[in-house]
């Protein structure tokens, strides 16, 4: 799995997660199918549904409505709490295979009956399936993964009459392509190949009764961790020498986090935990954006660390999203110019860098969005755009923006981005703030 990225160009009309183009199919011949073409009951998953589950948890989603009717999975919409394992070179939250098979037990009624590895002449298990498959994204041709990225993925199949159905419910941004959920067919023995040359596994799940006792009404599973627990699990990340690493790194965690919270607030129907998912997202941006920084060289931006330790403390009963600063409104007007006055000057080239960058990056019309309109509400924006905006932005202005001023307040919207272009366009060397 991957933290959100943000979307390519290289889009067709094609559905599903990866499209693909109608002229060349790929070496394995799949070809979109309408979602759940197959036998898969409970249909498509809610879209939002989808946007707060990991890429281990879609399949099992997807298999939990089949079996137990439709909305079984929300029942993964467990409380979040912090439970980190060692890893190289930094602790994670991130779950294994194994984990999300022994949640399923728990909180799906879903149990495994067999297994099957996929290797180069052992076939496959009997049909007709469904089947939930976990294997390498780096060879599924139907995620924009494919060729990219090593890691665990999953999604179901189903076959028959020598064809197979793959079914995959994943949401995500990624930079090679959006990650959308649909459903693909292609002839049985290339499926056959293509598993076994992403190392896959093939569980058959079956029916039981879920652990009643694992969860209360609020879809609490454990405790919330302490916070002699939380400091140790953030200063790990805090200390560590390796920056570019560190931030690469809490990219993950931080997304794992978003998505914990939306499934709780889908879940619960709480508006509270729903802000705490907003506030995490909104960390999510912050967090990206120093992971680029920091791979360059450059200082991070401050603030991260403690508010990763505030949300990891947060109570959700309290979690409302705070009122904000009144610094984090829409820009001002200061940097704003009169119309129709003279040449252009500071203010205006700071205007003009803003709207060719979102012009350019989001493909807006000029003028758009608004000043005061956040970021965060435009169709098609995300953490990887933000970055993408801010770079356009400098290398327009021929400047630098230190790490200390990127802020969700001056990155909120054109205007505070605008005037935070100013002041750096505008001050003397040296003056403009920033720093670690």
């Amino acid at each position: 799995m991957t933290s959100d990225l943000g979307p390519s160009g290289n889009r067709t009309s094609a559905p599903g997660p990866y499209p693909i183009r109608a002229s060349a199919p790929g070496p394995y011949g799949i070809r979109p199918v309408p979602p759940h073409g197959g036998t898969l009951r409970g249909g498509p998953l809610p879209e939002a549904s989808a946007a707060a589950l990991d890429c281990l948890q879609t399949g099992l989603a997807l298999l939990a409505d089949h079996h137990h009717g439709r909305g079984t999975h929300l029942r993964l919409g467990v409380r979040p709490a912090l439970r980190p394992r060692p890893a190289a070179p930094l602790p994670t939250v991130e779950a294994s295979a194994a984990d999300r098979l022994a949640e399923a037990r728990r909180l799906l009624g879903l149990r495994v009956s067999r297994l099957h590895r996929v290797r180069p002449g052992s076939g496959l298990p009997p049909g007709p399936g469904p089947y939930y498959a976990v294997a390498d994204a780096y060879h599924l041709p139907w995620v924009p993964y494919h060729g990219q990225r090593h890691m665990e993925h999953s999604f179901v199949v189903e076959y028959g009459a020598g064809r197979a159905t793959v079914h995959d419910a994943y949401h995500n941004d990624t930079p090679w392509g959006g990650a959308r959920p649909g459903a693909w067919t292609l002839p049985l023995p290339r499926l056959a190949a293509l598993l076994a040359e992403a190392g896959a596994v093939l569980y058959a799940l079956e029916p039981v009764l879920p652990d009643t006792g694992s969860t209360g009404p609020t879809g609490t599973a454990e405790e919330p961790t302490g916070p002699a627990a939380v400091l140790r699990y953030v200063g790990a990340y805090r200390d560590h020498p390796d920056r570019a690493a560190v931030h690469d790194r809490l990219n993950l965690e931080v997304w794992l986090g978003v998505r914990a919270w939306r499934l709780y607030a889908l879940r619960t129907g709480s508006a509270e935990a729903a802000g705490l998912a907003e506030r995490w997202r909104r960390l999510s941006e912050r967090v990206y954006l120093a992971a680029r920084r920091t791979a360059r060289g450059k200082d991070e931006p401050p603030g991260l660390f403690e508010e990763f330790t505030a949300l990891l403390l947060a109570d959700p009963a309290a979690a409302a999203a705070p009122a904000r600063p009144t610094e984090d409104g829409p820009g001002t007007r200061e940097g704003r110019p009169p119309a129709g006055q003279g040449a252009e000057g500071p203010a205006e080239r700071a205007e003009r860098a803003v709207r060719e960058a979102l012009a350019a990056v989001l493909r807006l019309p000029p003028g758009e969005p608004a000043d005061g309109r956040p970021f965060s509400s435009v169709p098609g924006f995300n953490s990887f755009r933000m970055v993408d905006i801010l770079e356009h932005v400098e290398s327009a202005l021929g400047i630098e923006v230190p790490a200390g001023d990127l802020t969700a307040a001056t990155l909120r919207d054109a205007g505070t981005l605008r005037d935070l272009a100013l002041r750096h366009l505008t001050a003397p060397a040296g003056a403009a703030g920033g720093g670690r």
